[in-house]
């Protein structure tokens, strides 16, 4: 199983790839979990990071809990489970696509993550989703409305 793993990333880096995976769970939403033919594999979205309160981070506090149910919210009311989604790989992350919308672009610019930079290697790709985070700290949308200390915390972690 483990082998498959490494030939598909290495086929999506080397030629590009996007596979047709079903989503099978986001128990974590920092870590999306495929189905395969046998078994299943979890990835993390590229670019983004999504407060969740099993995660150690300095930020952590009452309301992060809040906050990470209303990430979770955000997940269960915009993917469906056992829908195809396509999914390449860039630097042993996941990016994930559903008619053509980039999720770690939707995330950042629903207000429910923040940018992480850690792998991105694209930089239009990173300026892209900064300049959605900055649109979404604007707005005060999503987490940045109710939430906008503990957001300014957890984006600075990143």
């Amino acid at each position: 199983m483990r082998l498959l793993i490494v030939i598909m990333l290495c086929i999506s880096i080397v030629f590009g790839i996007e596979y047709k995976l079903l989503l099978n769970s986001y128990y974590n939403p920092n870590r999306l979990v495929f189905r395969l033919y046998k078994g299943a594999f979890e990835c993390s979205l590229l670019g983004v990071a999504v407060p969740f309160y099993g995660d150690s981070n300095k930020c952590v506090n009452d309301k992060f809990r809040k906050m990470s149910n209303l990430s979770i919210g955000f997940f269960q009311n915009n993917l469906d489970l056992e829908q195809l989604y396509s999914v390449s790989f860039e630097n042993g992350f996941c990016i994930v696509k559903y008619k053509n919308l980039n999720l770690s672009e939707e995330i950042i610019k629903s207000g429910y993550g923040v940018v992480n930079s850690n792998g991105v290697l694209n930089s239009e790709f990173l300026d892209r989703l900064l300049h959605l985070q900055n649109l979404a700290i604007e707005n005060r949308v999503g987490l940045w409305n109710s939430f906008y200390d503990e957001m300014e915390c957890f984006r600075d972690s990143y």
